[in-house]
């Protein structure tokens, strides 16, 4: 393997790219390997990496390098061509030091270009003084780096204080839907309306697919000017809490792997454009889909009780068959684990549009107005955060004290100390988990709401064209998520069961009537072996029709 010579380039900001940085470095190099005539790679390049912390050895070019000198692929007597040490690395002079000898004992002569050094194995073991400069270098370029960077980080710390107490910005960066005018964060191109149309969307049962569709059906204009939109983009959009004029400040760099939020978010930051009820209303739909029935949809629309259905032998998910073309055809669920032959004995089929036709039927003869939840626990969860922020001031006062008392080295003390600072940081823990559940609950619609838009869609599927019939579906389909637990495919028929905790009066006369213990009246196949004093319930679908 013929030695040669690779040029490592770095410079810490793409700034640095447009000066000269990147000009100079480059013909240094090719000058020395002309002058020698030795053969020149100059594909080393980590433009606009740090060294300070050493990113520079653990991501891009110069890591790259590093492993194929440790794995023998580059030739001993190769040279390493830099402008200076400090391109190597910033970081403290041992760990500097330890980079440097080790691409030395591997064979590898370092050349530095702006004093002519090099640093070969040969050369050190007959004169140690270059090693002197080297360190010497290495301290000044770690020492330049450390001031800078306390320097840049006090600067920041005063931002950040001002931002806090006065809500001034830090920098003209901000979301996509703002821009920084005048000193203030206002509207940028009117995109406050296209925001809220996707927080409302994904309310409705959209997925983000769902929506990236529809938006490039529309040829809605992206963010950044790029050619349609994509998954991504709405995820970005609904996970954001810049909506809610939130901004999280962070220390550290994703490039470093030690970015962490710094600190409490700082509130009305940003001009809020989305209300608590509809950011939580969205994020519980968001994770509704997780848990049950996200997907690709086809151009009709998923089958509205996708997710829901389950095998009653064996509590295996119901898949699709396309039987082809009706009137002989149509689309059926099947038992999965019957299909493949694994232990279920459900040969039953059931088809897809009846069972939805007897389902949204069904749930049409629910009363409305005598549906109404047993145990509304929003109440009990507010009481519950008020203790937790009780018992955390409590906390707090009780930490102040002992830090008063700690510098007396009282083993005793220190020990008390560590026990209610780990309260504090517990029951801050709890406190927010209770404060995002409650925010959550607070923000669900209700399932009377539920229902009555439920019917409200299920009346216009009829006369719905073939676009409006795919967004109703995918409406339908999430409501009914909230409204039914699952739906029970059995030999004998299939049973809507739904959602626990909800008491329901049925209109008329209907077949398998049952009277609960609570005295509601109820369609029946069976009762529940769970049902309690909260009630389950379970209603009949059709009978054996749809099924073969």
């Amino acid at each position: 393997m013929t030695p040669r010579a690779y040029s490592y380039i770095r410079f810490s900001t793409p700034e640095q790219a447009r000066g000269d940085s990147l000009r100079r470095q480059t013909m240094k190099a090719e000058a020395w390997c002309a002058e020698r005539g030795i053969e020149l790679d100059d594909t080393l390049r980590d433009l606009g990496i740090s060294a300070y912390h050493g990113a520079n050895r653990t991501t891009g070019a110069l890591r790259s390098f590093l492993q194929m000198v440790e794995k023998g692929q580059i030739a001993r007597g190769s040279y390493l061509i830099v402008e200076s040490l400090d391109r190597l690395s910033r970081e403290t002079v041992i760990d500097a030091a330890t980079q440097l000898f080790a691409l030395i004992q591997a064979g590898i002569i370092v050349v530095t270009l702006s004093d002519g050094q090099e640093y070969s194995s040969d050369r050190l073991r007959q004169d140690w003084t270059p090693l002197i400069i080297s360190l010497a270098v290495m301290a000044r370029a770690h020492d330049e780096s450390r001031v800078k960077s306390e320097r840049v980080g006090e600067a920041w710390r005063q931002k950040k204080a001002a931002a806090r107490a006065e809500g001034r910005p830090l920098t003209p960066r901000c979301p996509e839907w703002l821009e920084l005018r005048d000193g203030k964060f206002v509207e940028r191109d009117g995109r406050f309306a296209l925001v809220r149309r996707i927080f409302q969307e994904t309310i409705e049962g959209f997925g983000r697919r769902e929506i990236m569709r529809r938006l490039n059906l529309e040829e809605v204009p992206t963010f950044r000017g790029g050619k349609g939109w994509h998954t991504s983009s709405i995820a970005k959009v609904i996970q954001s809490r810049a909506v809610l004029g939130e901004y999280q400040p962070h220390s550290g760099t994703h490039k470093n792997r030690n970015r962490k939020p710094e600190g409490d978010p700082i509130l009305n930051y940003y001009p809020r454009i989305i209300d608590d009820e509809t950011y939580w209303r969205a994020q519980n739909a968001t994770e509704g889909r997780r848990q049950s029935a996200g997907g690709r949809k086809g151009q009709k629309g998923a089958h509205i009780l996708q997710g829901l259905a389950r095998c009653a032998s064996c509590d295996g998910p119901m898949h699709i068959q396309n039987k082809g073309a009706l009137p002989k055809g149509g689309i059926w669920l099947a038992c999965s684990s019957n299909l493949r032959k694994a232990g279920c004995d459900n040969d039953r089929r059931i088809r897809v549009d009846r069972l939805e036709r007897d389902l949204l039927t069904a749930l049409l003869h629910v009363d409305i107005a005598a549906l109404a939840s047993l145990d509304d626990e929003t109440p009990q969860m507010l009481r519950q955060i008020e203790a937790l922020k009780a018992k955390l001031a409590d906390a707090k006062v009780r930490r102040t004290r002992l830090l008063s008392v700690l510098v007396t080295e009282d083993e005793e003390v220190k020990e008390q100390f560590g026990q209610v600072a780990a309260e504090v940081k517990e029951l801050t823990k709890q406190l927010k988990e209770q404060e995002k559940a409650a925010a959550s609950k607070q923000a669900d619609p209700g399932t009377i709401a539920r229902l009555a838009t439920a019917n409200e869609l299920s009346g216009q599927l009829e006369e719905a064209d073939l676009e409006k019939r795919r967004e109703l579906r995918i409406r339908l389909s999430s409501l009914l998520r909230g409204l039914v637990e699952r739906v029970e495919c059995r030999p004998i028929g299939p049973v809507m069961v739904l959602k626990p905790r909800l008491e329901v009066r049925m209109k008329g006369i209907m077949p398998f009537a049952f009277r609960m213990d609570h005295g509601i009246v109820s369609m029946l196949l069976e009762s529940s072996p769970d049902n309690d004093a909260l009630g389950q319930f379970f209603i009949g679908l059709g009978g054996a029709s749809g099924m073969e």
